[in-house]
C-alpha cells in the first residue's frame, strides 16, 4: 500500500511530537481500513523530501524503526471470509522457482508468505496471497505464461487427496464428479460444478468470494493441471474440447495453445474445461474401488470438520480478524458489528454447540501457527496482531495450547540420540 502524506515527513527522532503526529494519523485512517483481502499492517510514507520511509505498524512498540526503502510489506492477517486454501500451486511455483534459479524472495514478500510456510502443507494459505504470489512469481520469471510452465511439469500428485480420489475412481465420469464433491477439502475459496450437454461435459470453477486479485496465473496453470492429470489417469492423449478464462491475454497465445491443445476464449464470464462426452466413460488405468472407499470416507471426514464452521461462527471470525490488532476482541464489540445484542449472539454460538471463547482461541491458535512458520515476524509482532497486549500473555496462552513456546515451537531443538 502507497501511502502519500503531503505535509508530513519521517520523524527524526523516536518519540517526536513529529513522530507522534504522523504515528495517529496513520494509525486513524489507515492501520484498520478494510480491504477486501486483508488489512496492511505495514505503511509507506513519502515526506516532503521524496524519500519513502516503511513504518511497522504491527509493532505497537516500535518508534523510528526504517524497515527498508522500496516496496511496501503487509503482514497478511487472513482473507476476508478466512479462505483458505492447501497452497499447492503456490508450492509448486517456489520449488519450480528454485529449480531455474530465479529469486523468489520478492514475490513471497509481496503475497506474505515465507518459504517456511509453503514447506508444510499443514499450515494454510489465504486464496489471495495464493493468486498474489502467482502473479508477482510470473514477474519476477519474466514468464507471462509462468502458470503454465509450472503446471507442465509439475508432480501431479502434491494435488494431495484430489489426485488419489480421480487416481482411483473407475472412470473419468466418476473421476470428475470426486473431484466437484470434495473439492472444498483442497480450498474453501473455490467451488466446481460440473454441467451437462448430449455431447459434452464442462467443469466451472468459480471463486467463492471475489478478491481484487487478478488471478489468471493461478487459472491457467489448474486448467494444464487438470488436462495432465486426466491423460495420466487414462493413459490416453486427447484434446479438451474447449477452456475458458475469465481473465484477459493478449500475448501469448500460440503457446497457450500449444499447451491446452485446444480452443481457447479469454475475458470470458467463466473459468471452465469443457470435455467431449466419448471422454467420460474412458476407465482409470489405476483404479481402486476399496482404496476410493478409503478415502471418501477420509474426505467426508474432512468436509465435515470444515462445514461444523456456520455461517455465524464465520461472520464472528471474519470481525475478529479486523478486531484483534486493535484489542477489541470483545463479544460485546463483536455482537454490535453484527447488529444483535450480545445476549443473542451467545445464546445462538450455544445453540450451534460452540461459544465466543472457543471461536476466538480457535482463531488466535490457527493464526498464531501461520505467523510462527514466517520467520520474518517476531513473537512480539505475532502477539499484537492477535490482540494481545503484550509477548507474556501470548507466550503464556501459546504454552497452554501447545506445551511449549512460541521460540521453541519456530526453532525446534533436534531430539538426543
Amino acid at each position: 500500500m502507497h501511502i502519500h502524506t503531503p505535509g508530513l515527513c519521517a520523524p527524526s527522532a523516536p518519540g517526536s511530537t513529529t513522530h507522534r503526529d504522523l504515528t495517529v494519523a496513520l494509525t486513524s485512517r489507515l492501520l484498520f481500513r478494510r480491504w477486501r483481502e486483508k488489512p496492511m499492517l505495514i505503511a509507506r510514507v513519502k515526506g516532503r523530501d521524496g524519500k519513502c520511509v516503511l513504518f511497522n505498524l504491527a509493532n505497537s512498540r516500535q518508534k523510528n524503526h526504517k524497515l527498508r526503502q522500496g516496496p511496501p510489506y503487509a503482514f497478511p492477517v487472513g482473507g476476508a471470509l478466512l479462505l483458505w486454501t492447501r497452497g499447492a500451486p503456490a508450492r509448486e511455483t517456489l520449488s519450480y522457482l528454485d529449480r531455474n534459479g530465479i529469486d523468489a524472495e520478492p514475490a513471497l514478500l509481496g503475497a506474505g508468505l515465507s518459504r517456511s510456510q509453503l514447506s508444510r502443507d499443514d499450515i494454510p494459505v489465504s486464496a489471495g496471497s495464493q493468486y498474489r504470489f502467482l502473479e508477482l512469481a510470473a514477474a519476477a520469471a519474466d514468464d507471462s505464461l509462468l502458470g503454465l510452465h509450472v503446471a507442465a511439469e509439475v508432480d501431479l500428485r502434491s494435488a494431495g487427496i484430489l489426485f488419489y480420489l480421480a487416481s482411483s475412481s473407475p472412470t473419468v465420469s466418476e473421476a470428475l464428479e470426486n473431484l466437484v464433491r470434495y473439492s472444498a477439502a483442497a480450498s474453501e475459496a473455490l467451488v466446481a460444478e460440473i454441467s451437462r450437454r448430449p455431447d459434452e461435459v464442462t467443469l466451472t470453477i468459480r471463486p467463492v468470494e471475489e478478491l481484487d486479485e487478478p488471478r489468471g496465473q493461478f487459472f491457467e496453470l489448474v486448467a494444464l493441471w487438470f488436462l495432465r492429470t486426466l491423460h495420466r489417469e487414462t493413459n490416453r492423449d486427447f484434446a479438451l474440447s474447449r477452456v475458458t478464462f475469465t481473465h484477459s491475454r493478449n500475448t501469448g497465445l500460440k503457446e497457450v495453445h500449444r499447451f491446452l491443445r485446444c480452443p481457447v476464449e479469454f475475458a470470458q464470464t467463466i473459468d471452465s474445461c469443457t470435455l467431449p462426452q466419448r471422454v467420460m466413460d474412458l476407465p482409470i488405468v489405476s483404479t481402486d474401488r476399496r482404496l476410493l472407499q478409503i478415502l471418501t470416507a477420509h474426505a467426508d471426514d474432512l468436509l465435515a470438520e470444515r462445514r461444523s464452521a456456520s455461517g455465524l461462527q464465520r461472520m464472528v471470525a471474519n470481525q475478529l480478524l479486523n478486531l484483534l490488532p486493535k484489542g477489541e476482541a470483545q463479544s460485546a464489540v463483536v455482537a454490535r458489528e453484527l447488529n444483535m445484542s450480545t445476549r443473542s449472539l451467545t445464546r445462538q454460538l450455544a445453540a450451534e454447540g460452540t461459544s465466543f471463547g472457543e471461536i476466538l482461541k480457535r482463531l488466535r491458535q490457527q493464526l498464531a501457527s501461520r505467523h510462527l512458520a514466517d520467520e520474518r515476524m517476531s513473537v512480539q509482532q505475532i502477539a499484537w496482531l492477535l490482540g494481545y497486549s503484550e509477548p507474556g500473555a501470548f507466550i503464556h496462552a501459546y504454552k497452554k495450547w501447545t506445551g511449549t513456546t512460541p521460540r521453541r515451537a519456530r526453532n525446534p531443538q533436534p531430539a538426543p540420540e
